[in-house]
Parts: structure tokens; C-alpha cells; sequence
């Protein structure tokens, strides 16, 4: 989803040499938090309403605004627009669209939005997520170690239990991949069902780690639980970068059946 399917179209302007309470009237009466200012034509700041409570009422906008503007692009997707919130500490953006400004944005709008892309079970987030991160580190040719974790058995577990206690699983195992995978280049998600992905930029030594720990047979809920691990090292591989995030996953998923069917022939009679 872009950020011009989600921002606010309008918007309502004012002159630096307006008063500070006269900005106060036009929020009250647009029902605004902010107003762009535009002196001449020229986009100069933005004044919101935190900046008009905290300033005396007569004196001007221009005394009051903040002449530092964020700007997003409309054709930016919320993943985006998430981290760019994030990482400049802001909380409103102003969105351009070939150059010309279109709209505005606000961090709690983008919020409420990603919010909408958690699993509410799990309460990681969902398989879209994932995917932005993977495009984004290969757009920028960043290399990563891609997991694809899949639990062994769980469609046993579901009828030998019943489905709310596998549900009981997914939540309890979730959280910990989540206390696994505490770094800061860790990106986790549920993918699908009982299929997770962790994105990782952590040393191979680390990576090794994980594996081991999330193949391990683990105690969940008084039962033991385990996973098969599909891995794709874009550090090791050279042709990396010249592949798809399709081709990716579709890879560590393969490698993670393979596993699964590995391990489900060694357990059969001979």
C-alpha cells in the first residue's frame, strides 16, 4: 500500500506573518493538528497545534513554526514511511508528488495502518512485512541470511490436542523466536500458518546458533516441539543479488521441506 492511499489530501495553509491565534482559529475550524506555511508561493514550515499551545497568542506564526520539513513521496509504501517515522523522530510529513505537494502524513495514521498487518495471534508481523525488508536490503544490496522456519508436525499436534491449543502453541512458540531473534538486523514474521521467516544480517557464527536452537526440540506447553530450518546465506552467495525475493523464499521454503521429508524417512522402519 502507498502513502497516497492513505494521507490526507487536503491541505490548509497560512502566512508566517499571521498571528499564532489566528493559526489556532483555522485547526479549530479545519479540524487540523497542522497548517503549512507558504509565504510567496514558497512552502517555508509548518506550524502545528503542540507549537500553538506552547507560543503567546499574538505573537506570529513565523515565531512559532518549524522551518525543518520532513518530506515523503506519494508513491512510498508505509513500510517505508514506518521507518522513516522511526528513524528521524518525527511525527508529520509533508508528501510530494512529481515535485509538487500533495498531502501530508502523520505517524499515527502510518501506525494505525502497519497495525492492521500484525498477526493477532503470534503478534509479529505478517508475511507483507517480511517481503519489504527482503526488497529493501536487495535494492540497497545489503546482505542478509534469510530462515525459513516451519514446525514439524503441527498438523498432528492440531488434531491430537484440538485447534486452540495449537493456537496456544503458535502464540507461546512466536514469542520464542521473538526472544531468539533480539538483534537489531533481526526482522521476524508469521508467513503463513506454522511457517515463519526471520531476516537476519547477524555473523554467520550467530546464524549457526539460531539454527541449532530453533531445530532443537524444544518444551512448549508440556509438549515437545521442533522445527525443520531452510536457509539461503546471501553473504556466501554470489549470484544473490541477481535473484528475486520470490526465488529466495521460494528456496529456504524448499530447503525447509526437504528437512521435514529428511527427517520423516529417517523415522520410518527400515
Amino acid at each position: 500500500m502507498n502513502i497516497s492511499e492513505i494521507m490526507i489530501p487536503t491541505i490548509h495553509s497560512i502566512s508566517s506573518d499571521k498571528s499564532v491565534s489566528h493559526a489556532a482559529r483555522l485547526m479549530s475550524q479545519y479540524q487540523m493538528d497542522s497548517l503549512v506555511v507558504i509565504d510567496h508561493g514558497e512552502l517555508v514550515g509548518l506550524v502545528t497545534s503542540r507549537d500553538v499551545l506552547t507560543a503567546h497568542p499574538n505573537r506570529i506564526v513565523a515565531d512559532a513554526m518549524c522551518n525543518q520539513m520532513h518530506y515523503l513521496l506519494a508513491d512510498q509504501n508505509i513500510w517505508e514511511a514506518h521507518h522513516y517515522f522511526l528513524n528521524e523522530n518525527v511525527k508529520l510529513a509533508i508528501v510530494l508528488d512529481e515535485e509538487q505537494v500533495s498531502g501530508m502524513i502523520t505517524k499515527e495514521t502510518v501506525e494505525m495502518k502497519i497495525a492492521e498487518y500484525k498477526d493477532p495471534l503470534s503478534g509479529l508481523y505478517r508475511a507483507p512485512y517480511i517481503q519489504f525488508i527482503g526488497e529493501s536490503y536487495l535494492r540497497k544490496q545489503i546482505p542478509f541470511h534469510l530462515l525459513f522456519i516451519d514446525l514439524n508436525d503441527f498438523g498432528r499436534i492440531n488434531k491430537q490436542y484440538g485447534h486452540p491449543f495449537g493456537d496456544d502453541v503458535i502464540r507461546t512458540y512466536s514469542a520464542v523466536l521473538s526472544s531468539i531473534a533480539e538483534d537489531q538486523g533481526d526482522h521476524l514474521c508469521r508467513y503463513a500458518g506454522d511457517e515463519f521467516v526471520l531476516i537476519s544480517t547477524a555473523p554467520i557464527a550467530l546464524i549457526e546458533q539460531y539454527i541449532d536452537l530453533i531445530s532443537r526440540p524444544t518444551n512448549v506447553l508440556d509438549i515437545t516441539v521442533s522445527a525443520a530450518v531452510g536457509h539461503v546465506n546471501g553473504c556466501e552467495d554470489p549470484d544473490f543479488f541477481k535473484r528475486s525475493w520470490r526465488e529466495l523464499i521460494a528456496q529456504a521454503s524448499l530447503e525447509s521441506s526437504a528437512i521435514k521429508a529428511q527427517k520423516t524417512a529417517s523415522a520410518l522402519p527400515s
